[in-house]
């Protein structure tokens, strides 16, 4: 199975600049929103970026896995740690979210600095 997490990401980045320019508005909208949630409260921003990564397995995302795996791995999050957390979302997700844990695997392996 193929899955180039690096490749994805630089084309979802693409379109996010042309969605951009079309939307402005509704763009900084979103990215304000974002920007509010994640920021540290009573749940630190790490724990928020490995919810993500969980939330993004669950919901079987596969350009949102490797956003919340960088941030993961810049966060100090291990592979394992990861792994676990994401065997979360099988209980939700069942056994398909388990082809969603195998992109998180890849997207670690292929991001890891």
């Amino acid at each position: 199975m193929e899955y180039n997490a690096k490749e994805l990401l630089k084309q979802f980045n693409e379109s996010m600049v042309n969605i951009r320019k079309t939307v402005p508005a509704e763009y900084e909208a979103f990215m304000k929103e974002k920007e509010t949630v994640l920021k540290s409260g009573k749940i630190p921003e790490k724990t928020k970026w490995l919810l993500l990564l969980v939330a993004s397995t669950t919901q079987k995302c596969p350009v949102c896995i490797p956003r919340a795996v960088q941030h993961c791995l810049d966060a100090g999050w291990t592979k394992e740690e990861m792994l676990e957390a994401c065997m979360v979302a099988v209980l939700v997700g069942g056994s398909s979210a388990m082809t969603y844990v195998t992109l998180v695997e890849k997207a670690i392996e292929q991001l890891k600095k």
